[in-house]
């Protein structure tokens, strides 16, 4: 279970957060959610972003979602049954985290819905998660064509830890996500007590794609957390 909540919660947001219900009583509250479709390299991509939280009073795992686009009709053009990017896979009760689903939109076809199903699940592994303190986090955007993301982290913990992840999300002034990055040190430990400084860009892609849509993009929520394997 995790030692530390990260509760990085607006107050109205919560108040307007719609729940979904799952198996087994579980169920994920959705804080902030977006959709949007745009370019990438070598054809269109359909992009699920979330910021979700565990409402229940048990812990929990996310580790399956679904992205299904659909036509006119109601048809399934495409669908994609993993996440992109993801956050803390483990929810303690009240914590959250970020997560995304990206599908191929095939070439020709006009996407005019989507359905997300997204299903939590009972802890499966007996490894410890540890949540690790993000003091500050700088979206540095004097150059509009490449934005930097700056975040400083602790572990506040008296050993060291290792698979250590920070994930950004990169919003509106609505807290509306439209971008979502991870870092990690890998199997490289980060001693007790210590600060370490993470540094992030953005796809070019999603840069264009908020400028030809006329978004301003100016935060940055970040969560630090390791997984003991």
């Amino acid at each position: 279970m995790k030692r530390i909540l990260a509760v990085l919660l607006v107050l109205g947001m919560f108040l307007a957060a719609a729940g979904s219900a799952f198996a087994d009583g579980m169920e994920v509250t959705y804080l902030s959610e977006n959709y949007i479709e745009y370019k990438g390299y070598s054809d269109m991509k359909a992009v699920y972003l979330a910021k979700v939280q565990n409402n229940t009073g048990e812990g929990y795992y996310i580790t399956t979602g679904t992205l299904t686009l659909k036509d006119a009709d109601g048809n399934e053009i495409a669908s994609n049954k993993y996440f992109t990017k993801l956050g803390s896979k483990y929810l303690a009760p009240g914590e959250i985290t970020f997560l995304s689903i990206e599908c191929k939109i095939p070439e020709g076809a006009e996407v005019k819905d989507h359905t997300v199903e997204i299903i939590p699940v009972e802890k499966y592994y007996t490894g410890e998660d540890y949540v690790l303190e993000v003091n500050e986090t700088v979206f540095d955007t004097t150059n509009e064509d490449n934005p930097q993301i700056t975040t400083t982290i602790t572990n506040p913990y008296d050993k060291p830890i290792a698979h250590i992840t920070v994930i950004h999300a990169v919003e509106d002034a609505n807290g509306i996500i439209y971008y979502l990055s991870t870092e990690s040190l890998g199997m490289n430990s980060l001693g007790a007590h210590s600060t370490f400084i993470f540094r992030d860009s953005m796809s070019k892609d999603i840069i264009t794609y908020v400028h030809e849509n006329g978004i301003v993009l100016t935060q940055v929520e970040a969560l630090a957390f390791a997984e003991d394997r």
